[in-house]
């Protein structure tokens, strides 16, 4: 009775018009909280979705609440992109065993595999679960994969349009003359860092001869003090 009932005549009807090829849900029990599903969106309401679990033969239609859709708060399922048919990956996240009801949540599992990514059941941050507008995100955009496809089977030019398509002579008497000015301003550069090296290296060389003959004169010193205090000794 209750919502239960109402929701199987909507079906019903719904099955009469024809619109509806998915099995029946004949389930009685709930799923275990936090268990992951595949779920179809089997009816649109203001507040949310019902869901059917799997082909509807274990469990009761569960409940997708508006607040369990995404980052943001929708008014209503539609405008989170669900649709009446529409797959999906759900985890319980509510179970009430008393009132044989639960609710489930799409936004802490990927949409891609069903992987949990909340396993320890925290709510915290929500993940990326690659869901947005009504659709699951591909791995890759496809749209810059067909463009690269698009340019490998494009036919390239013949050779005789790339050899009528001769450069300006204007254009390279430019590029050269730019060329030119940037090759002499880098000369000029690389000249005076040498001039001032060969600066350097000179400085140096004059402290080293100015050493050596401060040592070669200590030396001198030394040989004649030595000679004269042997002679004195003679």
């Amino acid at each position: 009775g209750g919502a239960d009932a109402w929701r199987d005549s909507l079906n019903k009807s719904f099955q009469q018009r024809g619109g509806d090829r998915r099995p029946r849900t004949i389930g009685t029990a709930v799923p275990k909280l936090h268990t992951i599903h595949k779920a179809t969106v089997v009816s649109m309401q203001p507040f949310g979705a019902f869901v059917q679990l799997g082909d509807g033969s274990a469990f009761k239609d569960g409940l997708l609440h508006v607040s369990c859709l995404g980052a943001e708060r929708f008014e209503s399922p539609e405008d989170a992109g669900l649709k009446q048919g529409m797959q999906l990956w759900v985890k319980v996240s509510e179970v009430k065993e008393d009132d044989m009801k639960y609710g489930v949540d799409i936004r802490y599992v990927s949409q891609r595999d069903g992987t949990d990514l909340d396993p320890y059941h925290t709510k915290g941050r929500l993940p990326d679960n690659f869901f947005a507008g009504g659709r699951v995100r591909p791995l890759v955009d496809p749209a810059p994969v067909a463009e690269r496809a698009a340019e490998r089977l494009a036919p390239s030019p013949p050779a005789e349009s790339l050899k009528r398509k001769a450069p300006s002579p204007h254009r390279d008497d430019d590029s050269a003359s730019s060329g030119s000015s940037l090759s002499s301003g880098a000369k000029a550069k690389v000249r005076k860092k040498m001039e001032k090296a060969k600066k350097k290296l000179e400085k140096a060389r004059k402290a080293a001869e100015k050493a050596r003959k401060k040592a070669e004169k200590v030396k001198k010193g030394k040989r004649a003090k030595d000679s004269g205090s042997s002679g004195d000794s003679g």
